[in-house]
């Protein structure tokens, strides 16, 4: 199974367009095997919202954008919390809040 499987069979009752945005932003990456899904959804999550405050893109209409870093960051952490051994939950946790932090004070 890949990210990209793993992503659409956790969207069931997500908007369609919200899940075409997430596996936009995921890019090539979701073609990685399923057991990296945290890694792989929390690097974009990081990179999408890197890319949009970069572009001053964080208004109304890039909601689903920001919608969509929301949902990345919500599936990595969900992955984590239902795959132990696979991704340290305290681990991804701390590295994703200093990625995240670091976007917001200009270091990331």
């Amino acid at each position: 199974m890949t990210v990209r499987e793993w992503v659409t069979s956790h969207s069931a009752n997500v908007p369609d367009a919200l899940t075409t945005r997430v596996l936009a932003f995921l890019g090539a990456d979701a073609e990685q095997p399923a057991s990296r899904a945290a890694e792989v959804c929390l690097t974009a999550a990081q990179r999408s919202l890197q890319e949009l405050l970069a572009s001053g893109r964080y208004e109304r209409d890039s909601a689903l954008d920001l919608l969509a870093v929301d949902a990345l960051t919500t599936f990595a952490f969900e992955h984590a919390s239902a795959s132990p051994g696979a991704v340290d939950l305290k681990h991804l946790a701390v590295d994703g809040a200093r990625a995240l932090s670091g976007i917001a004070n200009g270091n990331g």
